[in-house]
């Protein structure tokens, strides 16, 4: 019996590992540049963290509802635009704040930043400042 037990969860691990799109992931800490503290919304406010490919596309979406800063977060296979892919080439992340829920339509108002370098899948320590205002 612990033979065949062995053997089964040899086969859930394989078959784990066949799923590319769980070995997507990028982790790291969004925080508030001191100068944009008092402007950010205190309510009604959402935060996207956007991984995209150098060409601009999104490939990963995360969304937080009324942030309280710093932030830490995961963008994972939960978070890919098209599940069960497995991106692995360089990306960008974008972080946006606003109040009226419209990721990558950004209004007057709206707070943003970015990682300055390229990222790449598996990556943990993205460490992101929000630090403009529209």
């Amino acid at each position: 019996m612990a033979r065949g037990q062995a053997a089964l969860i040899a086969l859930v691990a394989a078959g784990l590992a066949a799923c590319g799109s769980r070995d997507f992931r990028v982790a790291g800490t969004v925080t508030l540049a001191s100068s944009l503290q008092a402007r950010a919304p205190k309510t009604n406010a959402v935060m996207f963290i956007v991984a995209k490919n150098l060409g601009g596309v999104p490939l990963a979406v995360k969304r937080i509802v009324n942030p309280q800063f710093p932030v830490a977060y995961t963008l994972g296979a939960e978070d890919l635009v098209v599940p069960g892919t497995s991106p692995k080439e360089p990306l960008r992340v974008e972080v946006e704040i606003n109040t009226h829920g419209d990721v990558g339509n950004p209004h007057r108002g709206d707070l943003l930043g970015s990682y300055p370098e390229q990222v790449f899948p598996g990556d943990r320590r993205i460490y992101i400042v929000v630090d403009r205002q529209l």
